[in-house]
């Protein structure tokens, strides 16, 4: 049932509006399958996606169950790890972050084994993330289980530096 109220002009706007729980399941999955199709359509023509992909991503992530019941958590993990890479590059942090978490929240308990360099890209992009939207720390957290979980001292080294510069900043703005 919803609740409209009409102005004289014919505008109208919500007031309140209840769904039935099956309603609402519904539109949820209607929103995972456009993204599904948003994705093909755009994968398919073999050009970048570009900014759709925030787009593709934020229907996608409404049906977050039945990614998981589909087994699409790997390309759904890649495809919100480039949308948050995208939104990081354009200096939306809490987006990108949200994009990232949702990216880290479909890999498997055992990531670092099984996926290692989409564990070591996403969760680099996640503590910047977290950085930059001003959860320190869980950055750092972040930051320490890549020290601890990268295999080579290369793969290690931006985590440091971006945990140097953080600690460094902080820091800093502790003294001021």
């Amino acid at each position: 049932m919803c609740l409209v109220r009409v102005y004289a002009h014919g505008f109208a706007s919500l007031i309140h509006c209840y769904l039935p729980h099956c309603w609402i399941a519904s539109l949820l999955q209607f929103h995972y399958n456009l993204g599904k199709i948003l994705c093909t359509i755009c994968s398919g023509n073999g050009k970048d996606e570009g900014d759709i992909v925030l787009l593709i991503c934020s229907q996608i992530n409404h049906g977050i169950e039945s990614i998981k019941a589909d087994n699409l958590c790997i390309p759904a993990a890649k495809l919100n790890m480039k949308a948050g890479k995208k939104a990081l590059d354009g200096c939306d942090h809490k987006t990108a972050y949200s994009y990232l978490d949702t990216a880290q929240s479909l890999l498997p308990d055992d990531n670092w084994e099984s996926y290692y360099d989409l564990s070591l890209r996403l969760n680099f992009l996640l503590a910047r993330a977290a950085n930059s939207s001003c959860k320190y720390d869980e950055a750092e957290l972040i930051l320490q289980t890549i020290c601890k979980r990268a295999r080579c001292f290369q793969d290690k080294l931006p985590a440091y530096f971006l945990l140097v510069t953080s600690e460094c900043l902080s820091c800093l703005f502790d003294f001021v």
